[in-house]
């Protein structure tokens, strides 16, 4: 039986229906003779228990079963660490091997089909007879492997019962979150289980790995460029070893000498100037002697140079220290073209601009007062009480200018406006609590930490300088956080602990094409005037230049360009067609632009990406390109307006 609805519903509502049924049958055949009344009322039942029986939906039902019995694979390393010995004397790879052979032996006896295939830098093809394979591999690509198997497999029109590793459970190439996300649900599509058995855990393979999570660094010609990495050290007594800096022909820039403990990882940072022009690094530390592990002591990374300026406008309701140093900031930073209104009272506004020291006065607050006007500005700067900023045909600009336009807003002192504005709302990443915390500590989160913002252009979320650094103040609690945020930073309340202690203290959200920051607090200005944080370094400077530079890379448009360019991953397979999108946000009639691709030999192609229509009205054009070989491929935009500005590449 396998009823159309469950039996706890059907019982009840058949009983009530009978009796239902009966009723209405005899008296609406009063007056007929009773064998008549019985008869019809009788019927009825019938009808009525026939449904019944249906809905019920008798019968003997049996599930389906697969004709074709699903295999299970076995994935074996063979990467060079595998030949290293366990505490019993024996290899990994014989740990491995033996394995490998029970778990066949199981399958077997329970009738179920199984294949080994060997893999190390890349799959290999199944083993057929040398069930032993040799232990070879330069490095370990685990989840591109099962990715492999997986596409395979689907291709194959084939369904895998379930993946298991036998591995030591080190990937030494790049792999990253997204990786192990598209991994998984590729699995979890067709219903395969991936277990893992990790060998060789008690005694770990020499190994020095250089670590850097960041592949492309956003600068500014001869700007001072911090380039952050880590040196992990597994199995190798205490050494002294360089990390060198190489330009894209091999040209050491710097070295940095590195003291490394057994087990440990030391982190450092090269500081130099970026080229000027865009060009690809490389980090390299010298092979240590019984080295298992090659393919990892060396990271390349792209650095992108803007040869324009980052051009920002801020304005500022209540100045105070805060917006004070701020604005100075700005207008020293040589890639920096500042604006700036200051509110003094109703009728006393003082505006003053990069490379001019002397204020100007005027009776009415000059904000941009049109989309084309705001779109002059790479980044709008909020200070605190700038409701007379904005009348709502500023805002409606505003909220145009963030979303169809790529630009970025950033909130720097807390909540921009004295009340509630319901049209600046939709910018603002949080919505708002009535609570206010005196002085809290500027705690960096993890999120800030995989954004690329905090152990990349700033200290790592653990430095020991966010604990030393002034508390700041009037930080404001939320109740909540909006979707497509970030919290890079978190606010801890002196005195307190546990949830109830903590709050978001710097947001980042994305909107439409552009992005929205909020800093929740003042105070900031402290960590550059108290003498306890000089001692710690120049943070105030490097928080405000690094999160605005930041910002502007984080948005769809970088500073001064016109034209956005965007691929869904910078890295990938050979023969795999990646596509392109560009978006525009200049003024007038926007140009038909055309797509420059310079293969790794140095061979030019040009496309020319189609205009598709886009439910905003922006302009939109997508394209597609298939790297034919593995090396760097550049993209390149290429605006045909005379005296263009600078365009994207990838």
């Amino acid at each position: 039986m396998n009823p159309t609805f469950q039996l706890p519903v059907i019982i009840p509502l058949g009983i009530l229906a009978l009796a239902v049924a009966a009723y209405a049958s005899w008296k609406s055949s009063a007056g007929r003779p009773t064998l008549t009344r019985a008869t019809l009322t009788t019927l009825r039942l019938a009808a009525i228990t026939a449904l019944l029986a249906l809905l019920a939906n008798p019968g003997k039902w049996i599930r389906p079963k697969e004709e074709k019995t699903r295999p299970w694979i076995i994935l074996q390393d063979t990467s060079a660490s595998m030949a290293e010995p366990t505490a019993d004397g024996k290899s990994r790879a014989t740990h491995a091997t033996n394995h490998a052979s029970e778990i066949r032996k199981a399958l077997k006896s329970a009738d179920l089909p199984s294949r080994t295939h060997p893999f190390a830098a890349s799959l290999s093809a199944p083993l057929t007879e040398n069930l032993n394979p040799p232990s070879t591999g330069d490095a370990t690509r685990l989840l591109p492997a099962i990715s492999q198997l997986l596409q395979d497999a689907a291709a194959a029109g084939e369904s895998l019962a379930g993946i298991i590793v036998l591995a030591d459970g080190r990937e030494t190439l790049d792999s990253s979150p997204t990786d192990l996300d598209t991994m998984a649900l590729r699995a979890r599509s067709g219903n395969t289980a991936v277990h893992t058995i990790p060998i060789g855990a008690d005694s770990p393979a020499p190994d020095l790995a250089l670590l850097q999570n960041r592949v492309n660094f956003t600068a500014f010609p001869k700007q001072e460029l911090r380039i952050p990495f880590a040196v992990e050290s597994t199995g190798i007594e205490p050494i002294r070893t360089k990390a060198i800096l190489r330009d894209a022909s091999s040209t050491e820039i710097a070295t940095l000498d590195l003291e490394i403990k057994p087990n440990s990882t030391v982190t450092a940072t090269f500081l130099t100037n970026a080229p000027e022009t865009s060009s690809r690094w490389t980090i390299e530390i010298p092979t240590h002697p019984g080295e298992v592990r090659k393919a990892n002591n060396s990271r390349t990374f792209n650095i992108r140079l803007i040869n324009s300026k980052t051009r920002v406008f801020l304005a500022e309701g209540a100045p105070y220290w805060d917006s004070k140093f701020l604005a100075q900031l700005l207008r020293q930073q040589p890639h920096v073209e500042l604006n700036s209104v200051h509110r003094l009272s109703d009728k006393r506004y003082f505006r003053i601009d990069s490379g001019n020291d002397d204020p100007s006065e005027t009776d009415h607050p000059v904000f941009p007062a049109t989309l084309d006007e705001l779109s002059r500005y790479d980044l709008i700067v909020f200070g605190k009480n700038v409701d007379p900023f904005l009348t709502p045909d500023r805002l409606d600009a505003l909220r145009a200018y963030v979303r169809d336009r790529g630009g970025a807003v950033l909130f720097a002192r807390g909540k921009p406006t004295t009340g509630d504005n319901s049209a600046l709302e939709p910018l603002e990443p949080v919505t708002w609590a009535a609570s206010t915390a005196t002085d809290f500590r500027f705690t960096p989160t993890r999120d800030g930490g995989a954004a690329g913002l905090f152990g990349e252009a700033l200290p790592a979320p653990d430095a020991p300088l966010w604990a030393s650094l002034p508390t700041l103040k009037d930080g404001r609690m939320v109740s909540l956080v909006k979707p497509f945020t970030r919290t890079l930073a978190e606010g801890h309340i002196e005195g307190t602990t546990g949830a109830s202690g903590r709050f978001p203290a710097l947001l980042m959200r994305r909107y439409g094409q552009g992005v929205t920051g909020l800093v929740n607090g003042d105070g900031v200005w402290k960590w550059d005037f108290y003498p306890e944080a000089r001692d710690l370094g120049n943070c105030y400077e490097d928080f405000w230049t690094q999160l605005i530079q930041w910002m502007a890379s984080y948005s769809e448009f970088l500073p001064g360009q016109d034209f956005s360019l965007r691929l869904p991953a910078t890295r990938g397979p050979a023969s795999t067609p990646v596509p392109i999108s560009l978006s525009f946000r200049g003024s007038g009639n926007p140009p038909q632009p055309t797509l420059k691709i310079t293969s790794p030999s140095g061979q030019e192609t040009t496309s020319r990406p189609a205009s598709l229509p886009d439910p905003s009205g922006r302009p939109l054009w997508r394209a597609s390109f298939t790297p034919e070989a593995p090396g760097e491929w550049t993209l390149a935009v290429i605006d045909p307006r005379e005296k263009a500005p600078p365009t994207p590449t990838a």
